[in-house]
């Protein structure tokens, strides 16, 4: 990068990549927040396109750190600005999908063990005292 415009460019474009992945971000976490999981992985190929453009640019200015530095692009503060407060939007959205996953996983725990309890028969030792057997594996269909 040898002129100021390309850094400006540069610059402009992370803004861009941005304005297209933040409000992806806070959709999803919304959605994972109301509980309508399908709906937020529904958002998977727009975060993800969205994600590896603002991946790109920031490598991009990362390589061109030192020109950036030297010709100080208008814009580069209000992108500094951003991407920190971006960077605690995706702490939230991280920690609400680990949430979501981990209620979503004791569901299935719940449920393979309550199908379990019903199809394999109780036994009892010697000394009367019935012992849980084993859960089966859950098989789930995706077909609707």
């Amino acid at each position: 990068m040898s002129k100021p415009e390309e850094a400006a460019e540069l610059v402009a474009s992370a803004l861009a990549a941005l304005d297209r992945l933040e409000p992806v971000i806070r959709d999803e976490t919304a959605l994972f927040k109301a509980g309508k999981v399908r709906e937020a992985l529904g958002l998977a190929i727009t975060k993800n396109a969205a994600a590896q453009d603002y991946t790109r640019c920031l490598e991009t200015l990362k390589t061109n750190a030192i020109a950036i530095g030297r010709f100080q692009p208008e814009g580069l503060d209000a992108l500094r600005d951003r991407h920190e407060a971006f960077s605690g939007l995706m702490s939230l959205n991280l920690a609400v999908v680990a949430t979501a996953r981990t209620v979503s996983e004791g569901l299935l725990r719940d449920l393979a063990d309550a199908v379990g309890k019903n199809a394999t028969p109780k036994t009892y030792r010697r000394d009367g005292i019935d012992r849980k057997p084993g859960t089966a594996p859950l098989a789930l269909s995706k077909v609707s």
